[in-house]
Order: C-alpha cells, then structure tokens, then sequence
C-alpha cells in the first residue's frame, strides 16, 4: 500500500487526519470529539478532497457519500481504491452493516473499519492504530474478519453478470433482458445462475439465506439502484 508520500511530520504524537463525511455536523464537531488527532480538514465529497491532496496520516472515510447536488462516482469501495491509489491509508468511518460490501471496502485496500456508534475513546485508539498502519475493525465483527482472510477470491462479477443481476432484481423479464442486451435468453439465465453461484457461499456465511432472491444479493452487494456499488455508465 503507498501512503509515504502522504504522511506529514507529527505534532508531537498527534496523527494527522483528513475527514471525508457528507453530514455537515460530522464535519463540524469531529477535531472537537478528537482533539488527540490533528485534523487538516474536512471534506463532503472524495472528488473534491483529491483535488486539494493534503499530506495526511489517514484518510477517515464515511462509507456512503450522497450530497443532494449530483451523483457521486467515488463512495464506498469505489472511493477506498481511488484513494489508496495515490497513495493514502483509509479508514472507514460508518455504522453500515452490509458485511459483503465492507470486505469489498478492506478488498479496496481499507486499513480500517471504524463505527460511528461506538465509544469515542475506542474509536479514537483505533484512528491512531490505523495512522500508524495497523489493521483495525470493531470487536464482534468476526464474520468480517473471516471474509477478509478470503478477499483474494471476493466474489467480482464480471459486467454482464452484473447487468442481468440488477435487471432481475427490478422485475425484468429474461426475454425482455435478453433483446435489450442483444443476447439469448438461455445466455441471460446463465448469466444469472453464475452471478449467484460466485456469491452463494458469502450469502451462506453472512447476512443471508442460500435461496436469496437476485434483489437480496443486489442490496448485499451494494448494486442497486443510488447504491455504493452501482454500475457506472461509460
């Protein structure tokens, strides 16, 4: 993971941190509930915190990011791999439940998980354990931990896979699917039968039943509609 071209000298002991949070309170009061940390700033959006590039210890991500204005391209594991990628740790900062998305996130390259809800005293060992480059994640969350050993074989699926998953989920018809994406309808019912094999045994180990509907593997794996995974449209 690159980070040394981010890290700035410390004050003292204090890490430097930079928040990335569309809640405008978080923003506000988060140096006030941290004074241990040093905050450089505090962005609402990861397009516009990799325009400015602050030298920072650790990224502390929300996991979703919706500002009212536009569709955001950069959230949830999106957002850690453009951020890992020139070079920062990254801590997510939610209290988001959707284990098959946050081991995507640590997949991205996240050095961290961090719930809001918890104590501040705990969560603030754990931002500097993060800094530091150490591994953190909330205590009971087991099932993640054992999806992380697994993160190599994280179930990608490929583009059509996805895009006859998402159609299913909202209702559509193999034959109207099949004559949108110019394929047959034996093709799209392959397609869909492989998507749901390549994620059965996480369904299995988490948060859902093997006989998950397309929409319930959908919403675990962050697709639907608006949501942190969404395809986007080139």
């Amino acid at each position: 993971m690159r980070h040394s071209s981010m890290t700035l000298p410390r004050a003292g002991n204090h890490p430097v941190v930079a928040l990335i949070d569309d809640d405008s309170q978080t923003r506000l009061s988060f140096a006030m509930a941290f004074p241990e940390l040093t905050v450089c700033g505090a962005w609402n959006e990861v397009e516009g915190f990799l325009r400015s590039r602050p030298p920072a210890d650790l990224v502390i991500l929300d996991l979703r990011l919706a500002p009212a204005s536009r569709h955001l391209e950069l959230q949830g594991p999106r957002a850690v791999a453009a951020l890992v990628n020139v070079g920062y740790r990254v801590c997510v900062y939610t209290d988001g439940d959707r284990l098959l998305v946050l081991a995507q996130c640590f997949g991205a390259g996240a050095i961290g998980l961090v719930r809001k809800s918890d104590a501040i005293e705990g969560n603030r060992l754990a931002f500097e354990l993060a800094a530091s480059g150490q591994e953190v994640m909330p205590a009971g969350m087991a099932e993640l931990a054992n999806l992380l050993q697994r993160r190599r074989s994280y179930p990608e699926l490929t583009q059509r896979q996805t895009e006859v998953l998402t159609a299913r989920a909202r209702g559509e018809s193999f034959p109207s699917i099949a004559a949108r994406l110019f394929i047959t309808v034996p093709v799209a019912r392959d397609h869909l039968a492989a998507a749901m094999r390549r994620v059965a045994i996480f369904l299995r180990q988490v948060e859902l039943e093997p006989d998950a509907s397309p929409a319930d593997v959908e919403r675990a794996l962050g697709l639907a509609p608006g949501d942190l995974n969404e395809p986007m449209v080139s």
